[in-house]
C-alpha cells in the first residue's frame, strides 16, 4: 500500500542548461512568450519574447523571481540596467556584508557630501565611498531634476552603487544602474572621410612598378595559295 500523501520532488535544472539543451531553451522561450503576451510586464517587454527570454536568464543567474526582474530591468543606452534601489537590496542580502549599507551626510547646499559605508563580512574591512553635490554638477548628473528636488537621496543612491561596483561587482552580474546610465554622455568619434581613389590609375601604377614583360605572339604565316592546275583534257 502506497502513501498517497507523499510528495514527489524534482531537482532544479542546472544553471545555464538552456545554452546547451535545445529542449530547455525551447521551453524557456515558450515561458518568455507567455510573459510577453500577458499584459502584466512593463511596456518594453510586451510583445517581445526575446527580451523576456533574456530577463528570465538574468533572473536565473541572479536567483531572483522573474517578475522582479521584469519590473527592475530596462534597456538604457543599449545596456540592461536596473535601479539603484534594487542594487542596494541585492548587496544587503548578498551575504557579503556583516550589516546593511549605511550613510553619513555632511554639509548642506553646494557643499553637501554623502558617504555610503559597510563592513565586509569575510575580512571585517570597513569600506566607504563619498559623493558630493559638487561632483554631481561637474559630471552633469544634475541634468536629472531629482538632484535639485531631493539631492541627498540621489547622492545616497549614487554613493551606494559606486560602493557596490568597487567592492562587490558580482552583486549586479554586469547590469548597469539606471540612475548612472541615464547621465552618461556618449563619446563622439569623428571619422574622417577616406580620400577617393582611382582604381584604374592604381592598377596602371602596379603594372608599371612590376614591369611585367609583354609577350607578343607572332601570327602563323598563312599557307601559300595553291597553284592553278590546268585540266589536261
Amino acid at each position: 500500500m502506497t502513501n498517497s500523501s507523499s510528495i514527489t520532488t524534482t531537482q532544479s535544472p542546472t544553471p545555464l542548461t538552456f545554452l546547451h539543451d535545445g529542449e530547455a531553451l525551447e521551453h524557456l522561450y515558450r515561458v518568455a512568450k507567455v510573459f510577453s503576451m500577458s499584459g502584466m510586464v512593463p511596456q518594453h517587454f510586451q510583445g517581445k519574447p526575446e527580451a523576456c527570454l533574456v530577463a528570465l536568464m538574468y533572473a536565473e543567474q541572479l536567483g531572483e523571481h522573474p517578475m522582479v526582474m521584469f519590473q527592475e530591468v530596462a534597456i538604457i543606452k543599449g545596456k540592461p540596467s536596473t535601479s539603484a534601489k534594487f542594487s542596494i537590496s541585492r548587496a544587503n542580502k548578498s551575504g557579503l556584508l556583516s550589516g546593511p549599507i549605511t550613510w553619513e551626510t555632511t554639509g548642506s547646499g553646494e557643499s553637501l557630501v554623502v558617504t555610503a559605508g559597510a563592513t565586509m563580512k569575510e575580512t571585517g574591512e570597513r569600506i566607504d565611498v563619498s559623493v558630493s553635490l559638487a561632483e554631481a554638477k561637474a559630471d552633469g548628473w544634475t541634468s536629472n531634476s531629482k538632484y535639485r528636488t531631493m539631492p541627498e537621496q540621489m547622492l545616497r543612491w549614487r554613493s551606494a552603487t559606486r560602493l557596490i561596483n568597487l567592492f562587490m561587482p558580482e552583486v549586479l552580474l554586469g547590469l548597469g544602474v539606471k540612475e548612472e546610465m541615464e547621465t552618461i554622455k556618449p563619446a563622439r568619434v569623428q571619422v574622417e572621410d577616406a580620400p577617393a581613389t582611382n582604381v584604374v590609375a592604381e592598377l596602371n601604377e602596379q603594372i608599371t612598378a612590376q614591369q611585367l614583360p609583354v609577350v607578343v605572339e607572332e601570327a602563323e604565316p598563312s599557307p601559300a595559295p595553291a597553284a592553278d592546275i590546268a585540266d589536261p583534257f
